[in-house]
């Protein structure tokens, strides 16, 4: 009998050990793998925040031209900001052909690129690839020109009417208040316009300044300038003074009295502050002044302001970048 209760108890002790030993093993599993669990969803936040931050953005840039101080300016701010920001940069030159332009934003859009800078050649003529990126869920930022249509996000420019009204602040203060100007023109794009506005909204103010007439040049380049000017000369002998939209126009008129056979008494003003229209202020008569532009500044805000939209940050739908009238007396050493 005693030895029947002594087996007895011996089993219950195994069992209760076995018991004991499985509860153990059991919760001890389950404090194991409650701290794997979330250590491989912190893992997994962390690898997707750090695949977000290191996305690469790719920026589509479409200039008019680069066959332009101008324009090379603007492409070495975009560039430099681009390289600073660690942002990737498609940049297409239309060649002053809106037909290409238009092809070059198509191309950027089948890129799938983040945001497209847009430095139109016609504004009215490139709504369409404004309107196709638009439908891409492409963001465009307008570079010194305006598009006539589509939604822009930002446009990036100096005041040009305001730079067309300090140039011609600065011929009327030349010509003492009175004289005969004309206004050379060129393609129907924003910034021409605008500054043109300007141009007529100063010399209003001058009643015996009278502008004889506005004539345009066909296309953005110093070769339709200089055509344009020699027929200012031809057909308006007696003019005082030339307003153009560009540098490209003063230096032209200056190349056009250097061609003439006859003598003129003209001065010319210009917008942009290329380096060409300094060095002929500096050494020169008929070139009497530039309004200058910053296109470099121009590039680095473009790059600025489409890695803001990247990152849905709020920004300006108008944004300035300052002008500065260069004539003789401040051109030493003034530079884009």
């Amino acid at each position: 009998m005693k030895k029947s209760i002594a087996i007895i108890m011996s089993l219950i002790l195994v069992l209760l050990c076995v018991g004991c030993s499985s509860g153990q093993a059991e919760s001890t599993s389950d404090e194991n793998t409650q701290p794997q669990n979330e250590a491989a969803v912190e893992q997994s936040n962390t690898e997707n925040a750090n695949e977000q931050e290191s996305k690469e953005i790719t920026v589509g840039v479409s200039f008019m031209t680069l066959n332009s101080p101008f324009f090379e300016a603007m492409q070495k701010g975009v560039e430099e900001e681009a390289k600073a920001a660690g942002i990737e940069v498609i940049v297409s030159d239309a060649q002053l052909n809106v037909a290409d332009q238009i092809s070059s934003v198509e191309n950027l859009i089948a890129q799938k690129v983040d945001v497209i800078l847009l430095n139109a050649v016609d504004s009215k003529a490139i709504v369409p690839a404004v309107e196709a990126a638009n439908a891409a869920g492409i963001p465009v930022i307008c570079l010194d020109v305006m598009s006539e249509g589509g939604d822009i996000t930002a446009f990036i420019a100096s005041n040009n009417r305001a730079a067309g009204e300090m140039g011609g602040e600065f011929i009327a203060e030349q010509l003492e208040g009175k004289g005969k100007v004309i206004i050379l023109d060129g393609p129907p794009i924003s910034s021409f316009q605008e500054r043109t506005e300007g141009y007529q909204a100063a010399l209003e103010k001058y009643p015996d300044i009278e502008i004889v007439q506005k004539i345009d040049a066909v296309e953005n380049s110093i070769s339709a300038f200089v055509t344009a000017a020699d027929n200012i000369l031809s057909a308006y002998p007696d003019v005082n003074a030339v307003l153009a939209v560009n540098d490209y126009g003063s230096i032209a008129v200056e190349s056009a009295i250097e061609s003439a056979t006859k003598d003129f008494d003209i001065i010319a003003v210009g917008i942009d502050g290329m380096d060409d229209a300094v060095s002929l202020i500096l050494s020169g008569d008929i070139v009497a002044g530039t309004v200058a532009q910053q296109p470099a500044e121009m590039g680095r805000i473009g790059i600025q302001t489409a890695l803001k939209v990247v990152n849905g940050e709020s920004v300006e739908e108008n944004i300035e970048v300052p002008l500065k009238m260069v004539s003789k007396e401040n051109a030493e050493g003034f530079s884009w």
